[in-house]
């Protein structure tokens, strides 16, 4: 048993003793590790279905890096220049979006990463975590997180646009703010039309947490899941969707040393249990896919590669 296994093992046995009601989860098997990237700051992760990719954002080297979804062969970069990208998420497998810090504005693609377009310029800041929901046959709504100021609390965190498909354009409304919840630095925000919940984390220090706000309205629903540590980061987001609507949210808890992702039951929002990843750490971006009757869960690894696991059955 090589040092981290002994290590999970370890933590592992520790919270399970304190917390017996609880079966801490490590998953150490992967289905692969795509190629370390050198300086990449790899950040996001978006999934493809039809194609069977990830989309991954390389904001230090300002890129967006394509990989098969299923061996994790690299297989195109898409530079972009000065844009900081961070946040991406997919709509109807047809579009890519992504948000760019630097040039204050998202980004968006076809499934084949042409570049159709940019929204958002004349109102976002500083953008970072990206999310949607579908409104109607052809109609999304996007959520973008806006951490300018971040120092500062503030109310309009949260923009939001309709997204309208035209065949294989798109068009946008001007930008509203969801609700007035008082955030700091925010990042990853992930949407849960069925049950109306939407999850932002809180990236200041002094304020660590997920929060869960009402998708339509803004108002919070849970100012705090609990179960984070004020020395580690809450991070990237994702969700699995079982049957009857059942599920369960993945909310990233990122160290160097004690890297945990925490799962809250998807309706009811309370604590499940905490499960480890065997040799990555530091995540920043996580995704969920399903694919061939299975979930599996990508998460980035130190900044530079992604890792990916079959979840198992969690009920």
């Amino acid at each position: 048993m090589n040092f981290n296994k002994l290590f999970l093992s370890f933590i592992a046995i520790l919270i399970f003793s304190c917390n017996p009601s609880h079966q801490v989860i490590v998953l150490d098997n992967p289905m692969f590790a795509t190629d370390p990237v050198e300086d990449a700051g790899m950040d996001s992760i978006g999934f493809l279905m039809r194609k069977h990719v990830i989309v991954v954002t390389v904001k230090d080297k300002n890129e967006i890096h394509v990989y098969n979804a299923m061996n994790g062969e690299f297989k195109k970069s898409i530079k972009r220049d000065n844009a900081f990208p961070n946040g991406v998420t997919t709509i109807n497998d047809q579009f890519v979006l992504v948000t760019e810090r630097d040039n204050k504005q998202v980004a968006v693609f076809n499934s084949s990463m042409d570049f159709l377009g940019t929204f958002g310029n004349d109102e976002l800041r500083s953008p970072y975590g990206i999310t949607f929901y579908k409104q109607e046959e052809g109609l999304y709504k996007v959520l973008v997180t806006d951490s300018y100021e971040y120092n500062n609390p503030r109310e309009d965190r949260i923009l939001t646009w309709d997204f309208t498909i035209d065949n294989e354009s798109f068009n946008v409304s001007s930008a509203t703010v969801l609700g007035n919840p008082t955030l700091y630095q925010v990042e990853s925000i992930y949407a849960d039309q069925h049950y109306q919940t939407l999850l932002v984390a809180e990236e200041m220090q002094e304020h660590h947490k997920v929060m869960a706000l009402d998708l339509m309205t803004g108002e919070v629903k849970k100012e705090d899941l609990g179960n984070f540590n004020r020395g580690n980061d809450p991070e990237g987001i994702a969700l699995v969707i079982n049957k009857d609507n059942n599920g369960y949210w993945i909310c990233t808890e990122q160290s160097k040393t004690d890297n945990r992702f925490h799962l809250y039951d998807r309706k009811t929002l309370e604590y499940m249990n905490t499960m480890y990843l065997d040799n990555v750490s530091y995540t920043d971006g996580i995704a969920t896919a399903y694919m061939h009757g299975k979930w599996f869960l990508y998460a980035v690894d130190n900044d530079a590669r992604v890792v990916a696991f079959e979840l198992p059955e969690i009920n």
